[in-house]
């Protein structure tokens, strides 16, 4: 019965042994990258076939050797900051999932937000999480958010949206300039997934703020909420063409997105001071105010009043009106006149305002 025993335990153990050895031959990962290599070929070789010009055919050709000569090995990035290693073991913060997921130009077509944090700088971690560090899968995807559904779940509390800001700061390339360094506020107008916020429309806000906040809410409807209706009233704006209008929805809208020209609101309504308001909104829908309160307090790095309240933004205004002989006093005249009549102030102080 012993030797039964003896005879069992050791075919396991040189098993066991014979697919470590495996393993370590011929990893999982090594897989993956010899069968991406071996698409790429395939879909070089039916180029090169179908080129027609000689200089097209040397170039894939040269590719073509290139991509025979490749390979499998770890790749990796190395971080800003120290990661946790198995053991709790701290070290260099290392992300490899690229050691699998080679393919980085489909990677970058399926993820828009690379061109604000791109793979090189930031990893894939910081916004899927697993562990970086390791290669065998089932311990890479270990605690991994996979889809953006799985990722909006951390919205169980303001700590957690947080954490994504404090973490994207830490691996953040430092500016020269101490004061464009990046601080964790830079990033308030991501969300969990790390895109940009969503604007939902003062309207949303509204609904509980015309009473919950009643005297800030009806001063700022009866002023900046209305300031796009007296833009479209201005000569320039009616006889400029839409680029000269461009100028004005940045400060003169709610949500303007110059890729497209659209904006969410017209007028300087809640979120063109208090940010996207879609997480700070969804923590108010779901009945945690004080979750959604803490978000809506965190303040900019930069003064959000001056992005709009400088001079230089009118000058193309002096221009329009000097090249025609107009005076502009009109403009300044209708704001001054609207906010002696809507905060019953005298004429100097509506003129200093």
């Amino acid at each position: 019965m012993k030797r039964k025993l003896f005879l069992l335990f050791s075919l396991a153990f040189f098993y066991s042994s014979y697919l470590w050895f495996e393993e370590g031959k011929n990893p999982a990962w090594a897989k993956y990258q010899r069968a991406f290599y071996q698409k790429k070929l395939v879909e070089l070789e039916k180029e090169h076939k179908a080129a027609t010009f000689e200089k097209d055919k040397k170039d894939l050709e040269k590719k073509i050797t290139i991509l025979r000569s490749q390979k499998p090995e770890i790749k990796q990035i190395l971080l800003k900051g120290t990661g946790t290693w198995d053991k709790l073991r701290n070290g260099n913060k290392v992300d490899r999932c690229i050691t699998c997921h080679i393919d980085e130009s489909g990677l970058k077509a399926s993820h828009a937000i690379v061109s604000e944090f791109p793979f090189d700088v930031y990893g894939c971690t910081v916004c899927h999480k697993g562990i970086g560090r390791a290669l065998a899968e089932k311990e890479a995807h270990r605690g991994m958010y996979t889809h953006r559904r799985q990722m909006q779940k951390r919205m169980a509390s303001a700590d957690k949206v947080f954490e994504l800001w404090l973490e994207l700061t830490e691996l953040s390339p430092e500016e020269t300039d101490p004061n464009l360094t990046p601080v964790w506020g830079n990033f308030r107008y991501n969300g969990v997934t790390g895109e940009k916020a969503i604007y939902v429309g003062s309207q949303k806000c509204l609904r509980c703020h015309t009473g919950l906040t009643a005297p800030h809410a009806e001063q700022w409807k009866r002023t900046k909420f209305t300031s796009f209706e007296r833009v479209k009233q201005a000569p320039d704006f009616i006889e400029g063409d839409e680029n000269y209008r461009k100028q004005c929805y940045k400060c003169h809208t709610t949500g303007y997105n110059p890729g497209n020209g659209k904006y969410v609101d017209e007028g300087v309504t809640c979120e063109a001071c208090h940010g996207p308001g879609e997480l700070f909104s969804y923590f108010m829908d779901i009945g945690k105010a004080q979750e959604g309160q803490k978000i809506a307090r965190v303040n900019s790095p930069y003064n959000v009043c001056f992005e709009c309240h400088i001079s230089r933004h009118h000058e193309m205004r002096v221009k329009f009106f000097k090249d025609r002989g107009l005076s502009d006093d009109w403009w300044f005249t209708k704001y001054s006149n609207l906010l002696i009549e809507s905060e019953k102030i005298s004429p100097s102080q509506g003129w200093l305002r």
